[in-house]
C-alpha cells in the first residue's frame, strides 16, 4: 500500500500543493518527498498555515522546491498504475489534480481513502489515535504516521 500526503499553502480554494510525499507501507526504502515551487499565478499564502502548521516558508519553496512539472513527472514515474491512499483524500487529491492540470499533464495513478483499508468499525478508533498523537504536518512524516496508525488497527 502506498500512502501519500500533501502540505498546502492553506485550506482555501485557491491554495495549492507545496510539499508532497509518499511511502510504500511494505518497503521502508520506497518513498519520495519534495517541496514544490509555485507557478507564477499560485500566489495565495496563508501565514497561519506556515506559522502554526507546516512551518514551510514560501521563500523556502523557491530555494529548495522543484518545478510542478518535475513533481508531476516524479509522481507519474514512480506511481504509474498504482493506487495511492490518503487520509484527507478530498484535499490531497484536489491539490495533486490542481498541480497536474496547471502543468498540462495527465496523472498515471489513482486515489483512494485510507479508511477503505481499515477493518470494519475502526474509523472511530483511527480518529482516537489521530487525536492522541502529535501530527508533524510534514508530508513524509505524516505518510509514515498514517501507515503506523493503519497497522495498529489492522
Amino acid at each position: 500500500m502506498i500512502v501519500i500526503d500533501v502540505e498546502a499553502s492553506g485550506l482555501a480554494e485557491q491554495s495549492y500543493p507545496i510539499e508532497i510525499a509518499w511511502q510504500d507501507s511494505e518497503k521502508r526504502s520506497e518513498f519520495d518527498s519534495f517541496l514544490i515551487k509555485p507557478f507564477d499565478d499560485w500566489t495565495y499564502w496563508d501565514d497561519h498555515a506556515e506559522q502554526a502548521i507546516h512551518h514551510i516558508s514560501r521563500a523556502e519553496l523557491f530555494l529548495k522546491g522543484i518545478s510542478p512539472e518535475e513533481a508531476c513527472n516524479r509522481l507519474n514515474q514512480r506511481l504509474k498504475g498504482q493506487t495511492v491512499y490518503s487520509d484527507a483524500i478530498r484535499f490531497d487529491q484536489g491539490w495533486i489534480m490542481k498541480m497536474f492540470e496547471s502543468a498540462g499533464m495527465e496523472i498515471s495513478f489513482g486515489f483512494e481513502s485510507i479508511f477503505s483499508q481499515l477493518p470494519k468499525g475502526n474509523l472511530e478508533n483511527y480518529n482516537i489515535l489521530v487525536e492522541k498523537e502529535t501530527v508533524k504536518h510534514r508530508a513524509l512524516n505524516d505518510a509514515r504516521q498514517i501507515i503506523q496508525w493503519v497497522r495498529h488497527l489492522s
